[in-house]
């Protein structure tokens, strides 16, 4: 499946309704200047959705969580091994991380420690 979203955006599959407790990584995307498109799903596992995501995307860059987890995966990464996985327990700023580094990733930029 090649991207098949027309805007250059990261597409971030939500599963289970869930968006509002990943916030912080939105603000990370967008303080980085990059567009996302959100998805809703009412069911799916998080490492494939987030891999079918960036399969999706025209900038290659995927994200998909539910309600414990969120996955970062690149397109031309295995589908079993995503690049960043963030639990919801984890620190505001870690999440803010996430965030600013799947926006990174698109820019081609050094990543942010995610515990800084």
């Amino acid at each position: 499946m090649d991207s098949n979203h027309s805007a250059p955006a990261i597409v971030i599959t939500v599963i289970s309704d869930c968006a509002s407790l990943w916030h912080e990584v939105l603000l990370g995307i967008e303080e980085e200047g990059i567009p996302f498109l959100l998805q809703h799903h009412s069911a799916g596992e998080v490492v494939d959705s987030a891999w079918q995501a960036a399969r999706s995307s025209p900038l290659l860059v995927g994200i998909a969580c539910d309600r414990h987890t969120l996955v970062v995966h690149y397109k031309n990464l295995p589908a079993s091994a995503p690049l960043f996985t963030l639990m919801h327990h984890q620190d505001s700023q870690a999440h803010r991380n996430t965030g600013n580094n799947a926006a990174r990733l698109v820019k081609g930029i050094p990543f942010r420690d995610l515990n800084s």
